[in-house]
């Protein structure tokens, strides 16, 4: 009998520990950059409609999307819209979004799910008065509208940062502006961040991931570079398009000890 019992509650922790690795394979969908990141990027590429800025018109819109078994999404919706240029906006951000599938028992599935954008004058403003946007110059080529993404090779002309002084290279802005991480310099950490995203045809990065990471906040300082960069987009057919790019940030220690003085 004692042997019957042993073996009854042997067979049920199996059947238990079963169902909690099941349970851990079965996952919402979660976008390619996280959550967190995904909405600083989304602040960086809102443009607020002029008219519900100036109305002082806010809220949250939710937009309602599916997703196939790769992650791609479509059939983007607002239900309950405040404003019809915000809702338009909305899903333009929503649609830019690049997503990890949902997940059943360990495999990829469909999903139908939503991402809420938050509209705030307020914030806005602010944001705009403090690192004030820098806007592309109006381009002679029209955007393509079926959100494909290419590579370099792919593309009749290659995107290439734009900054208001043509003297400046990407180098230049690399060396000028980044700030070496209390942490890294602490350690003495050092190496090359490298990061995979999408310029899109608005010129900003969007699913920024880390692919080399060197760790010490040098993969956060990367990403915000990255993330104040605006890009000449690249061009297909005549038209502006998305574009999947690398780029690798350096970050090195000098001859000297940081303690002397290095500026790194």
């Amino acid at each position: 009998m004692r042997i019957l019992k042993r073996a009854m509650i042997f067979i049920l922790l199996i059947i238990i520990s079963l169902g909690f690795q099941l349970n851990a394979q079965t996952k919402s969908p979660e976008p390619v950059s996280g959550f967190a990141l995904t909405k600083k990027i989304m602040q960086h590429h809102l443009i607020y409609p002029q008219k519900a800025l100036e109305q002082k018109k806010s809220g949250k819109i939710e937009v309602f999307f599916e997703l196939d078994k790769e992650g791609k999404a479509s059939n983007f919706t607002v239900r309950n819209g405040f404003d019809d240029e915000c809702a338009d906006e909305a899903i333009r951000l929503v649609r830019q979004i690049e997503w990890y599938p949902a997940l059943k028992d360990g495999r990829p599935t469909e999903y139908k799910g939503s991402y809420v954008v938050d509209f705030s004058p307020k914030s806005y403003k602010k944001t705009e008065e403090k690192n004030p946007r820098v806007m592309l110059p109006e381009l002679k080529y029209p955007e393509q509208k079926s959100n494909t993404i290419y590579i370099n090779k792919e593309l009749q002309r290659s995107p290439v940062p734009y900054f208001e002084n043509p003297q400046v290279t990407l180098a230049a802005y690399l060396r000028s502006n980044l700030v070496f991480p209390e942490q890294a310099k602490q350690f003495e950490i050092q190496g090359t961040v490298k990061l995979n995203f999408i310029i899109e045809t608005d010129g900003r990065a969007s699913n920024i991931v880390v692919e080399n990471s060197v760790g010490g906040g040098c993969d956060n300082e990367a990403i915000r570079l990255v993330q104040n960069l605006v890009w000449t987009p690249g061009v297909k057919n005549d038209s502006l398009v998305r574009t999947r790019w690398t780029q690798e940030i350096t970050f090195q220690i000098g001859e000297r000890n940081y303690y002397e003085g290095n500026s790194y």
